[in-house]
């Protein structure tokens, strides 16, 4: 009776991370979809693991205090994985049920649906545990470990906004940026390769080249998405950008909105280009350490450095709509189209380094 109990936990529990992955991120669920399958559903894992986390920072149901003594609950859960605290799983399984919420405050939070997929996933965290649990013991090594490390370093941030709610709160300066990056993205960076690694073969030389170059990887990818969200994260009153690029380029805000915003907009947009363009430098001399033979990994790393470039290049063309849309996305058929090049770029690290520079060159054409 136990066994059968145990064998239909986790048929469930694999069922619903692989329905829920591509409803909690379409992108990320297309570029795993190149990984080998030995690689792919650890991954697909440890990205769930992490959104757990990113769904409590996000919150704008929760309180900054209440999100932030989440994300301390959600690291100590972890510590041991197989043997978990059931009464902490439930009370963080149970954290979002908005039933109690006024209607007022549900409709601030329409620019992140609490209630939809991503919290569905923190309400059955226990099945994405079971699944994770039932992983190789050196995965599970890599990712729990990275997956507390970004838990306990959100929780340092969530309290950015729980001053006056007039204003609207910013990070101090571009070492506090790198460091929030790097627990929302480097920590990732780290954990996918320590996996690659192993999955490779890489010589420890390597791996020690590899770590820094993956850090600044996720890094480049974690600031395009703090600009591309700048407008939604103001409308609750913080902006993941450092105060002293806001102060160099003399922005000012109407009341936690973009709407009356003043300044040079464009220099503040190309000060991140700058900054994210030595990123990506990274990215790019990270893939290239990735043997052509392994095809599938290739992908799996163009197409997200590939989808930033060409988002970045999108808000630098056309940074107004930026702040009339309040998100400047790629159209479905720009991003097949990256995909198709990034198909031709795995095979070679000069088409690599040529379809990079095509879509974001040095020197970018002034608008």
């Amino acid at each position: 009776m136990i066994a059968d109990q145990t064998n239909n936990k986790s048929r469930q529990a694999e069922l619903f991370t692989k329905e829920i992955l591509p409803q909690v991120s379409r992108t990320f669920d297309l570029a795993i979809k190149f990984l080998p399958e030995k690689l792919g559903r650890p991954v697909g894992l440890a990205y769930l693991l992490c959104r757990i986390a990113d769904t409590f920072e996000d919150s704008a149901v929760m309180d900054p205090l209440s999100r932030q003594e989440m994300l301390h609950k959600y690291s100590d859960l972890l510590k041991v994985p197989g043997s978990y605290d059931l009464s902490l799983m439930s009370e963080l399984q149970d954290s979002f049920d908005i039933k109690g919420v006024s209607p007022d405050s549900q409709a601030e939070t329409s620019s992140f649906p609490d209630h939809l997929p991503s919290v569905r996933l923190v309400e059955n965290m226990d099945l994405v545990l079971t699944a994770a649990d039932s992983m190789p013991i050196d995965f599970r090594n890599h990712i729990y470990p990275r997956v507390q490390e970004m838990s306990e370093g959100m929780a340092r941030y969530t309290t950015l906004a729980s001053g006056k709610q007039s204003e609207i709160h910013f990070l101090k300066d571009e070492a506090d940026w790198d460091n929030y990056c790097y627990f929302v993205a480097g920590t990732v960076g780290h954990m996918l390769t320590d996996i690659f690694s192993d999955y490779v073969g890489f010589s420890d030389t390597t791996r020690e080249r590899l770590h820094p170059l993956g850090r600044s990887f996720g890094l480049g990818l974690q600031k395009v998405n703090v600009l591309k969200d700048a407008v939604i994260d103001t409308s609750r009153g913080v902006c993941f950008l450092p105060r002293t690029f806001i102060d160099q380029y003399g922005i000012t805000f109407g009341h936690k909105s973009l709407t009356g915003l003043k300044g040079d907009l464009r220099g503040l947009v190309l000060k991140v280009v700058e900054i994210c363009r030595c990123h990506f430098q990274d990215s790019i001399e990270y893939i290239k350490l990735i043997p052509i033979k392994y095809l599938g990994l290739r992908m799996f790393l163009i197409v997200p450095v590939m989808l930033a470039a060409a988002t970045l290049r999108l808000i630098t063309d056309y940074p107004q709509k930026l702040l009339d849309n309040g998100d400047l996305k790629l159209t479905r058929n720009d991003v097949w189209k990256l995909v198709r090049k990034s198909a031709l770029c795995k095979y070679s690290n000069r088409m690599l380094d040529y379809s990079f520079g095509k879509i974001l060159p040095s020197n970018l054409p002034a608008k």
